[in-house]
C-alpha cells in the first residue's frame, strides 16, 4: 500500500504554505501552490529526492499561483487547476501584485 508524505515549503513575503505532496514508494509527487521562490521549492525538491510530476493549484490568488506558469516550464510538468472559475484571476496575477506609488 502507497504510503503518501506531505513537506510544506513556505513561500513568499506573505508566508503562504506551497505542499510537496509524494508516494514514499515511488518518489513521485505534485507540488501543490507554487506562489514563488522557486528556489526555494527547487531546494525542497532536491533535499526530498522526489520527482515532480504536476503542479496543483487550489485557487487563482497570486500567493499561490505566482510562481506556477514558471515552475511548470523549469520541470516540464503539467498545472492542474485551479477552477475554471478562477480563469480571470489567473490571466491577470500580474495585476494582484499592484501596488501604489507611494502611501501617505
Amino acid at each position: 500500500m502507497a504510503t503518501l508524505k506531505i513537506a510544506i515549503v513556505p513561500v513568499t513575503p506573505f508566508e503562504q504554505n506551497c505542499s510537496i505532496v509524494w508516494d514514499d514508494d515511488t518518489k513521485k509527487a505534485a507540488i501543490v501552490d507554487p506562489g514563488g521562490d522557486l528556489a526555494r521549492i527547487q531546494g525542497a525538491i532536491a533535499d526530498l529526492k522526489v520527482i515532480p510530476e504536476k503542479i496543483l493549484l487550489t485557487h487563482g490568488h497570486i500567493d499561490h499561483a505566482g510562481g506556477a506558469a514558471e515552475l511548470a516550464e523549469l520541470l516540464s510538468i503539467p498545472i492542474e487547476g485551479s477552477h475554471e472559475a478562477d480563469a480571470t484571476l489567473l490571466a491577470n496575477l500580474a495585476a494582484q501584485s499592484a501596488w501604489p506609488a507611494s502611501v501617505r
